[in-house]
């Protein structure tokens, strides 16, 4: 079964409704944390971690299971956490401050705490999204000019030491 974003949405929205302060699921493709209490320069922090089972046409089925067991390992031991800036409204979503204008951000561009990496446009009100760390955007989740839910990811930023 794939974790899709709809299922990441329900449960976001679950942990919201029932007060949950913290939650922590793992399967053998996904460890997913969500911790609502852990205040970390006044911010809430939001991790996911996938876990990656590719399939090796050339590994025989004895060593494919011996692989997939040492390419987790590896990754579990790995520092990487992400930290990922949620829409805090329903809205649309632009990564520029205007059509013609350079995005405010772009894949692998490093942002300050405070920095504005977006915004969502909700009631004819233009918002600005704020990075919450410093670090560095690793993955953007949406397209410009699409609707977004509250609560939905939009880019994950990989954090830096100052």
């Amino acid at each position: 079964m794939k974790f899709q974003i709809k299922n990441l949405k329900q449960l976001l929205h679950s942990v919201q409704q029932n007060n949950i302060d913290e939650i922590h699921i793992y399967s053998n493709t996904l460890k997913l944390s969500i911790n609502k209490s852990l205040n970390l320069l006044n911010n809430t922090k939001n991790t996911i971690k996938t876990i990656g089972n590719t399939y090796h046409p050339k590994i025989k089925k004895k060593n494919y299971k011996k692989q997939i067991k040492e390419n987790n390992t590896n990754i579990l031991n790995s520092p990487e956490t992400y930290f990922t800036i949620i829409s805090p409204m329903v809205g649309t979503f632009y990564c520029s401050p205007a059509p013609n204008e350079p995005p405010f951000v772009k894949l692998y561009d490093i942002v300050k705490k405070q920095q504005t990496v977006c915004i969502i446009e909700a009631m004819k009100l233009m918002n600005e999204i704020e990075s919450e760390i410093y670090g560095e955007i690793v993955e953007i989740l949406v397209k410009d000019g699409e609707i977004i839910d509250c609560g939905q990811a939009l880019m994950r930023v990989k954090p830096l030491s100052t």
